[in-house]
């Protein structure tokens, strides 16, 4: 019995295992074959790749500027969202037809009122922290709407060419010799002074502008090898156009939207400060307009200011930090 166990022991000692013909294969064909790498091998170098990469887009986006644009941007979004805790006032006591029975017009701060008051006797705190809501509406609304419509309307544009092409950009050229705000401020009495019909009709505006952006990004795309096999395999137009160039071209689509919202705020802001806004919701660019009567009241006019400032700075220092990360190539 011993000495069976011992030949069988012995026997499988000489027996090359499976594990070691593998290797001896892999040996082969790594000096016999020229390119051959294993695949396993591969796999693993590729994971490292991604962990590496992603290390190295998060390093980009640690820079001073992207940090301080980042914790601008949290703080206008932090107000939006704890406005109702931030602030004794509602937003109906803020606003118009609502009169404060005892706020006086541009009381200078208090401890009632710490940043004073506005002309109608608002506290100016309280809308500065309800007008966050206001503002990355205003940042965000017109910009999905003039990005989504200019991405449809601009790879549907560079991808067929032709008729469709041209059509599309003569339309954009017509709408770039009219200046868009001053049309804006013309039409917005007409749709009605509603936040919501501003932002909308300021989105369908500037619809032309993102097409031509998007545009010149897909011809870009367009021209890498991927697609055309996809277009050579037979595969379906739309699937080329949103499955296979579209996503490569998002990079420079997120940094446009954060660079849009920085434009956004400052242009609800301007038609505020003409009085074409929506005097029911509160808004620092109302309040500005409200200062103009009182000048000497500089804390009705400095801290809706510096609120417009704030949240603009921040979305184009994120814009501009995101655009750093994604592409560093553009360093110069």
């Amino acid at each position: 019995m011993t000495i069976e166990m011992y030949d069988v022991e012995e026997a499988e000692k000489n027996e090359i295992s499976p594990r070691s013909e593998n290797k001896l294969k892999m040996y082969l064909k790594f000096y016999l074959i020229p390119g051959w790498r294993n695949p396993d091998f591969n796999a693993r170098e590729y994971e490292i790749g991604k962990i590496k990469s992603k290390r190295k887009l998060f390093r980009r986006l640690l820079t001073p500027l992207t940090i301080m644009a980042m914790f601008m941007v949290l703080f206008i979004a932090f107000l939006a969202l704890y406005a109702p805790w931030l602030t004794e006032y509602t937003l109906e006591k803020l606003a118009s037809p609502y009169i404060p029975s005892d706020g006086k017009p541009f009381d200078p701060p208090s401890p009632e009122h710490p940043l004073g008051t506005t002309r109608f006797g608002y506290d100016v705190l309280g809308r500065l922290i309800w007008g966050a809501r206001t503002a990355l509406t205003a940042a965000a609304l017109p910009v999905l709407i003039s990005l989504g419509g200019g991405i449809v309307l601009g790879t549907i544009s560079a991808y067929f060419g032709g008729v469709v092409d041209t059509i599309m950009m003569r339309f954009c050229d017509f709408m770039y010799s009219f200046p868009m705000l001053i049309v804006v401020l013309i039409l917005a009495p007409m749709v009605g002074r509603d936040l919501y019909n501003i932002l909308l009709l300021y989105g369908i505006l500037f619809i032309p502008y993102s097409l031509r952006f998007v545009r010149s990004l897909v011809l870009m795309v367009k021209q890498n090898i991927y697609v055309k096999a996809a277009i050579t395999g037979g595969a379906n137009k739309f699937k080329v156009m949103f499955k296979h160039i579209l996503p490569n071209a998002m990079s420079p689509l997120l940094i446009s939207f954060f660079g849009s919202m920085a434009g956004s705020v400052l242009g609800f802001a301007s038609i505020a400060f003409l009085g074409m806004g929506d005097e029911t919701i509160t808004d620092w660019g109302t309040d500005i307009n409200y200062s103009q009567i009182r000048r000497t009241a500089v804390w009705a006019v400095f801290w809706p200011g510096v609120f417009i400032a704030i949240a603009t700075i921040g979305f184009m220092l994120l814009g501009d930090g995101l655009r750093d990360a994604l592409d560093p190539r553009l360093h110069i």
